[in-house]
């Protein structure tokens, strides 16, 4: 892309990667690299016609929940569908959008609300959201 003077790429990242994750640890982690990844690889691209975004989005009703056991947790009380969430991505990626989150209350805290907590508050109030009542 970067020869041929341009091009788009989207990664599929998660609102995971703006917290710590007890109880998916490596998950979260992983995530906060393809975003981390994503933002440094922009930024290398710009000079040469290449944008990168990172689509980092909330719950989405696959079957992910199940895979990772997270049924009858708060984080699967609500999501939007795949096919949603695949538009927001595109249409952020062909704006040439960094990143964008699917739902934007949720944007709001994670870029407002949550970069001031302490930490440990952080790990206690995440942890509560992936356990089973």
């Amino acid at each position: 892309m970067a020869a041929n003077g341009g091009g788009k790429i989207l990664n599929v990242s998660s609102t995971a990667a703006y917290m710590p994750g007890p109880l998916q640890a490596t998950y979260f982690a992983t995530k906060a690299f393809v975003s981390s990844f994503s933002y440094a690889l922009a930024e290398e691209l710009s000079d040469k016609g290449v944008t990168v975004t990172a689509l980092e989005p909330g719950y989405v009703e696959t079957e992910f929940a199940d895979r990772a056991d997270l049924n009858g947790t708060a984080l699967t009380k609500s999501g939007q569908t795949p096919d949603t969430v695949a538009k927001i991505g595109y249409d952020a990626m062909l704006k040439g959008k960094i990143n964008v989150i699917n739902e934007p209350f949720l944007a709001f805290q994670l870029n407002w609300l949550m970069p001031f907590l302490p930490h440990k508050l952080k790990n206690k109030f995440i942890r509560k959201m992936q356990e089973k009542a």
